[in-house]
């Protein structure tokens, strides 16, 4: 039941992923956006909605491990999405035909990672401070988001054609009405909350069979599932040759996550992170270090992508051998 339930979530996912990023690149075609703020902005405020929900959830929920779970979502949402959201960008990159290099504008990659590196780095810092001292950090997160998207959305390029048919009406010749746009979005937005919902489901359910700890579920299990429409997202714009949309995607995420749900975590939980939460924030911000070093020009190898897996796959290895489901 719970494979069914696995194979049925990830179907959901593809197909929404696929409405979803062509109601995103019609709306920023409409908009006269340029690709990084199609990719950072529109694209990953939608796509990011699956992991926002699940710290929600856990929290309004009030069960007795809800602050774990919201916590570990808080912070292995970055750590996955980086980690394996790059190397996957990667694989697109190596596996597309022609060039084996993704091209991304320097100016948006660096102030996307800039702005991850900086306001996450405060979050994990805020354990530090006391609740109340934590509140003004998390507002500052907030302004931070404010600035970043202003500077985002004030870089208007329309350099780039128009995109495929609008899925709802291929038929019809010439833009779209925004109405139908706005309605695409709208419905793919919500068939990616299901799908990853689904697809939490079966995870902590397979999960705690194996008796794993909330927070290891939710720095691991839960983040693999709402990371899922960042990551299908930019392999399908990377078929596309929209290498700005792709890392934007996951960058643009990456960013508004330790941000926002930065501001969530730091204000609404406990915000005790453990050995376990520690160790995957320092993986996160070594990772976005390592990104942000290799993507400054805005050129990159698809294989040199790859290596941005490797702190997660390391991180998992070592909890689950910690817990002695290894060996």
């Amino acid at each position: 039941m719970t494979a069914l339930l696995f194979l049925g979530a990830l179907v959901l996912i593809a197909a929404a992923s696929e409405l979803f990023t062509n109601a995103v690149e019609w709306a920023g075609h409409l908009l006269h956006l340029g690709s990084g703020a199609t990719g950072s902005l529109l694209a990953a405020l939608g796509t990011a909605l699956p992991e926002t929900m699940v710290v929600v959830v856990a929290l309004v929920g009030g069960a007795s491990d809800s602050g774990q779970i919201a916590t570990g979502a808080v912070l292995g949402s970055s750590f996955l999405l980086l980690t394996l959201g790059g190397a996957i960008t990667g694989a697109a990159v190596l596996t597309r035909p022609g060039a084996r290099h993704l091209q991304a504008e320097p100016a948006q990659v660096r102030r996307d990672l800039g702005v991850f590196l900086s306001a996450f780095g405060c979050a994990v810092a805020a354990t530090l401070l006391s609740r109340p001292e934590r509140v003004v950090v998390g507002v500052l997160l907030l302004l931070l988001y404010a600035g970043y998207a202003r500077a985002t959305l004030g870089e208007r390029k329309a350099g780039r054609g128009a995109p495929d048919p609008l899925h709802f009406i291929r038929w019809r010749a010439g833009p779209p009405p925004w109405a139908v746009v706005a309605a695409q979005l709208l419905t793919g937005a919500i068939l990616l909350a299901v799908g990853s919902g689904l697809f939490v489901d079966a995870i902590h359910t397979a999960a705690t069979s194996l008796g794993l700890s909330a927070l290891l579920v939710a720095v691991v299990a839960v983040p693999f599932a709402t990371e899922l429409p960042e990551c299908l997202n930019s392999v399908l714009w990377i078929r596309s040759g929209d290498d700005g949309l792709a890392i934007g995607n996951v960058a643009g995420a990456a960013a508004f996550q330790a941000c926002i749900l930065g501001f969530v975590g730091i204000s609404f939980t406990t915000w005790q992170l453990g050995a376990a939460g520690l160790l995957s924030a320092a993986c996160a911000f070594a990772t976005g270090l390592y990104l942000l070093g290799l993507l400054r020009g805005g050129l990159a190898h698809g294989g040199w992508l790859l290596v941005a897996a490797l702190p997660w796959l390391g991180y998992v290895i070592a909890e689950l051998a910690i817990s002695g489901r290894l060996g």
